[in-house]
This record gives C-alpha cells, sequence and structure tokens, in this order.
C-alpha cells in the first residue's frame, strides 16, 4: 500500500439488517459479522474485504456519511499534522486484528478521515 491510498471505509447506519438487504440487493458484497464487535459487519467481495457497515449510536444516522481510511507511513506524525492543519483527533492510535493500527481525525469542517498503518508506533 502506497502513502495516500485509500484502504477501508465505514458506511455508519441505523439499521444494520436493513444496510445488508440494500446493499446486498444492489451490489455482490457478503458480509460477516466480527466477534467481539457488537454492530460491526465486514463487507466482502469474494476473499476480499473492502469495508464494513456499523451500527450508529442510538438507532439514527450519525450525519457522517462514509468514514473512508487512507494508508499512511507514520500515523501519529499524521494525526499530529492533521492537528497543526487545524483538524481535531478523534481516536488516538488502536489496533485492529492483523497487526494493523489506525487513527481518526475530523477535518476543519467536522468531517471524519480514518488513518490506517501496519507500521508499529516509533
Amino acid at each position: 500500500m502506497e502513502d495516500g491510498e485509500v484502504t477501508w471505509w465505514e458506511l455508519d447506519v441505523p439499521d444494520v439488517e436493513r444496510a445488508k438487504q440494500f446493499y446486498g440487493a444492489i451490489f455482490p458484497w457478503q458480509f460477516e459479522s466480527m466477534q467481539g464487535f457488537e454492530g460491526y459487519v465486514l463487507v466482502k467481495v469474494g476473499d476480499t474485504q473492502i469495508g464494513a457497515i456499523q451500527a450508529s449510536d442510538a438507532g439514527q444516522p450519525s450525519g457522517r456519511g462514509v468514514t473512508l481510511y487512507v494508508q499512511v507511513a507514520d500515523l501519529e506524525g499524521t494525526l499530529e499534522r492533521a492537528r497543526a492543519a487545524g483538524g481535531t483527533i478523534e481516536h488516538e492510535r488502536s489496533e485492529v486484528p492483523g497487526n494493523q493500527w489506525f487513527g481518526q481525525v475530523s477535518d476543519p469542517f467536522g468531517l471524519r478521515i480514518g488513518l490506517l498503518t501496519s507500521n508499529p508506533a516509533s
């Protein structure tokens, strides 16, 4: 993966089952619940995981739309650059199963962007 490449997305929906019915009817997506993460469903095409559908808080649309995850080499450096550029850190480094880590920032307009890396913290 290259720095800056979109590698993952998440749809934040009030009704996961209804979203699975809708998206499954229009795309060749398969769905797989992720153990230990209630309300979080992986989206796959064939054997490839491409994104996820997750339950929004309080059963209401979050208003955030789709959260894109961008590949970065230096997670902490990218988080700091986002803060310096006027963004807000929403989520510091957290581990994802499979030797990856993520963080999240909001841009100055309130839009959330995820950051994903396979590099451990330095």
